[in-house]
């Protein structure tokens, strides 16, 4: 590549075609390109590599003849740029290392416009502005949609599991007996067996664990047939699916082995086994080994200790490139593992105290809000409930409240001391008011979508997050059930979700300003959470309620529910869901720094503390969700007011 100056006269018929150089007067075009330089690419030469930080002076590249092909790090097409087109402003606004390839593939020109000639007239051109943060929020839902990650990271968590797969799948048949079974393991050097029928099909997994607990543990006969302890039936994944998936599954699980199949079932060839360890070499972190001691740990002060853990563990994979949303499930899984281990320490001691008041009945413990969604950020206080079977009897009925209570005393405490605050509002199962049976959950939620008031409706909001945790989750379900079956008699209700919904405004003027909280010692700012996020978890429970779709709670879930269910509201879902993304990133990043700070994480966020860039993306979100609450307010019949 050889650089030379730029003759502004020689582009003017380009540049008064081309958006947004068409929009500048003649006073801008010769401040943006009066130190330009002229460039020239042999086909298949690179301009940009991935990954890497631009050395300054960076630029902004505008092709004038030829053409450049972007890719990401699987070598998937991104976007191709020919004459008129720019790229590289990317890292010029994202202030990072660049988030594709950039390759000449024919004889190519490029004006090189300097960062410096760029910012100049980026700041004082809003037209200009507003070209490239139009284009930067259509790539980075195209990153968002590919998984591409700036830093580079995200390859390999999106990386094929099949990738990982070292060597071809080790197995037996269901009646091979279970020495010669540990022979082949033996020999072979592996911790694990697959089980296959004659279509080289998976119906168990024989492990390491399962011998040794199994077998020699129990003084089990060494020639039984293998389908007598395996693990069955496994746990599949696609051969195909991402790094990032597999390892949500496993800590989902507790699963030491991922068993890959072509499409993901039990019902197709399988590819390999992959490990925890494989998965471990891979990322350098391994969370089900955090999750294996966390069910190991045997008291609470182990448990504090392990969360805390977690946090650093969690601080290093996003480090390390994982997306938010999946930084979230894996929060989640940890969380949940703290919780339920916290339980079982809190029923084995109240057992053990009392064994003549244990009730004979089923009962399951809830998580709600946050931990409901399975969307958990560093800063999170307690919200769950209990639920029971119905006594057949009084007598039962007071000894199931008795025991039951007693138990949810001891468990909010015990979740207190492990690092789950109490929640300020006492939505927790000590609380009589959420310590119910089924019976009495379900009037609970027909009184609140029959006779809906304020209360009504903000209960309503986070119960209906609820998910089974600990215990005979078939209540649950049942429970689920019963308020599908009162919403489509009483659909009236979800015009007082909305308008319930309409409280939580973005922080966003009528001509767009953000509009700050000056009040307390904080820098003027906004609460990310109140203002951004619950305005699009409040519209995803509604949409997901008129859709019929129960089966999650997950926000982005229900918005693509939604999305698949109501044709007309896809493109507000999908705006959404973009929003959503966009806000969790910023709020997680704005957490970790706190921490790292030694700070107590919060959800305040200050403008001022943001990049330009940041800024105004942000500024683009908060309009979407505000069009989209107009246009929902209008769909479900709700006021556009303050109630």
């Amino acid at each position: 590549m050889a650089g030379e100056t730029v003759s502004l006269e020689h582009l003017e018929t380009l540049l008064d075609e081309t958006p947004p150089f068409n929009v500048l007067s003649g006073a801008e075009r010769r401040q943006l390109f009066e130190e330009a330089l002229l460039a020239f690419y042999e086909p298949g030469m690179e301009i940009l590599a991935q990954g890497v930080v631009p050395a300054h002076p960076r630029y902004l590249y505008l092709v004038v003849a030829g053409a450049v092909q972007l890719t990401d790090e699987r070598g998937q097409l991104i976007d191709r740029c020919e004459e008129g087109d720019v790229f590289g402003h990317y890292a010029l606004l994202r202030e990072g290392p660049f988030p594709y390839e950039a390759r000449a593939i024919e004889p190519t020109q490029c004006v090189l416009i300097p960062e410096s000639a760029f910012f100049r007239v980026y700041r004082s051109n809003q037209a200009f502005a507003a070209f490239f943060e139009s284009d930067l929020a259509a790539f980075m839902s195209r990153l968002h949609r590919a998984h591409v990650d700036a830093v580079g990271a995200q390859l390999l968590l999106n990386t094929p599991l099949r990738m990982l797969v070292r060597r071809p799948p080790v197995g037996c048949a269901p009646e091979t007996p279970v020495q010669i079974g540990a022979q082949i393991m033996r020999d072979e050097r592996v911790g694990s067996i697959l089980v296959m029928d004659n279509n080289r099909c998976p119906v168990g997994i024989l492990t390491n664990s399962d011998l040794r607990d199994k077998v020699v543990a129990e003084g089990r006969l060494p020639d039984m047939p293998v389908q007598a302890l395996m693990s069955a039936p496994p746990i599949t994944i696609a051969a195909d699916a991402p790094l990032l998936e597999g390892l949500v599954l496993m800590a989902r699980h507790g699963l030491h082995h991922l068993v890959l199949t072509e499409d993901g079932t039990a019902a197709s060839p399988v590819v390999g086994v992959v490990s925890g360890q494989d998965i471990a070499h891979a990322r350098g972190h391994d969370p089900v080994a955090t999750i294996k001691r966390i069910e190991q740990a045997d008291t609470l002060e182990a448990l504090a200790a392990l969360r805390r853990e977690a946090f650093v563990l969690l601080r290093q994979l996003r480090q390390q490139g994982m997306p938010a949303i999946g930084l979230l499930r894996i929060s989640t899984e940890l969380n949940d593992r703290v919780v339920i281990r916290a339980l079982e320490l809190v029923e084995a001691k109240l057992r053990e105290e009392q064994p003549d008041q244990i009730p004979d009945l089923p009962w399951v413990w809830m998580a709600l809000g946050s931990e409901g969604r399975r969307e958990m950020s560093f800063k999170t206080d307690q919200d769950n409930a209990l639920m029971y079977a119905d006594p057949c009897e009084e007598r039962r009925a007071r000894r199931a409240e008795q025991w039951l209570g007693e138990l949810a005393q001891r468990a909010n405490s015990a979740l207190e001391q492990v690092g789950f605050p109490r929640c300020p509002a006492d939505m927790m199962a000590a609380n009589p008011r959420w310590r119910q049976a089924l019976s009495g959950w379900k009037r609970t939620f027909r009184r609140w979508i029959f006779e809906p008031d304020e209360k009504a409706l903000l209960h309503a909001s986070i119960f209906f997050d609820l998910r089974a945790l600990y215990g005979a989750g078939e209540l649950v379900e049942q429970l689920k059930e019963d308020l599908q079956q009162a919403l489509q008699v009483e659909r009236g209700f979800l015009a007082f979700m909305m308008r319930n919904a309409l409280r939580n405004r973005p922080p966003l003027s009528f001509f767009r300003r953000f509009v700050l909280d000056r009040s307390g010692e904080q820098r003027p700012g906004f609460d990310i959470k109140l203002r951004g996020l619950m305005p699009i978890t409040d519209l995803a429970r509604i949409l997901a309620l008129e859709a019929g779709f129960l089966r999650t709670t997950g926000t982005l879930d229900r918005l693509q529910a939604a999305a698949d269910r109501i044709p007309e509201v896809r493109q507000t879902c999908q705006n959404l869901q973009e929003a959503y993304r966009f806000l969790t990133e910023l709020r997680l990043d704005h957490q970790i720094r706190q921490i790292e700070e030694g700070q107590m994480p919060d959800n305040h966020i200050a403008p001022e503390q943001l990049n330009a860039v940041q800024r105004k993306v942000l500024k683009i979100v908060f309009a979407m969700i505000q069009e989209a609450q107009e246009a929902l307010a209008m769909r479900y019949g709700a006021h556009m007011m303050r109630l």
